[in-house]
């Protein structure tokens, strides 16, 4: 009898803390597939810098096939929000590291495909990507700044990514052969977790770090 009551107190526990608020929103957090597979969303944003910041990197790729089509609208984030957004919140976060080239050669992958949506579209942390849409695929990337600076075609950056893209899921494995993880950080929908609980609160404007210069400028 004591060792049922015992379970049911942790079942209730875990209810508990996956219902628990780990902060709040000011923004609705976009994961709908017609965005996220398309364009920099702001749950695209903080997805990619929960898993940057998991493993100490440099920037962060984050494919859009990760993505639940959900929108969070603002206010609370409980685990179990966040995680609903998530096909894979099981999935390890790695670090790798890569050459500016093979991180430039990843974005156009990932942009080669639009204006249609693609499961491949990565959503970044630590980097600003200016590209053109309207450009021929595989020559679309304008420039790009890690951390300020331009991108260093021989330079050396540490890369998180989830566990799938680093073995060359959605076409990636041309670029990626023979990347080894050096790391292994926790599961993305923890580090997720425990990126919203550092914040407080979540406060981010979708479309600083991939801008497409072929767009046609925002009404006033």
């Amino acid at each position: 009898m004591a060792k049922t009551h015992l379970a049911a107190a942790i079942v209730l526990l875990a209810g508990l803390a996956w219902a628990q608020a780990l902060g709040t929103t000011k923004v609705p957090l976009d994961a709908r597939d017609a965005q996220v597979r398309t364009r920099e969303t702001a749950m695209g944003d903080l997805v990619a810098d929960a898993a940057r910041g998991a493993v100490r990197a440099d920037l962060a790729l984050v494919q859009a096939s990760l993505f639940r089509s959900r929108l969070i609208p603002a206010g609370e984030l409980t685990r179990q929000a966040l995680e609903s957004a998530l096909v894979y919140p099981e999935e390890p976060v790695v670090l790798v590291e890569m050459s500016g080239g093979q991180v430039l050669a990843a974005l156009e992958h990932s942009l080669s495909s639009l204006p249609r949506p693609s499961t491949g579209f990565l959503q970044v942390s630590g980097l600003t990507v200016d590209f053109r849409s309207d450009a021929p695929a595989g020559r679309r990337v304008v420039g790009v700044r890690v951390a300020g600076r331009p991108l260093a075609p021989e330079g050396v950056y540490r890369v998180a990514m989830a566990r799938s893209l680093a073995k060359g899921a959605l076409g990636y494995f041309r670029i990626f052969n023979g990347l080894e993880p050096r790391a292994e950080g926790p599961a993305l929908g923890q580090a997720l977790a425990d990126h919203v609980r550092a914040l407080g609160q979540v406060d981010i404007t979708a479309g600083g770090r991939l801008r497409d210069l072929a767009a046609p400028p925002a009404e006033p």
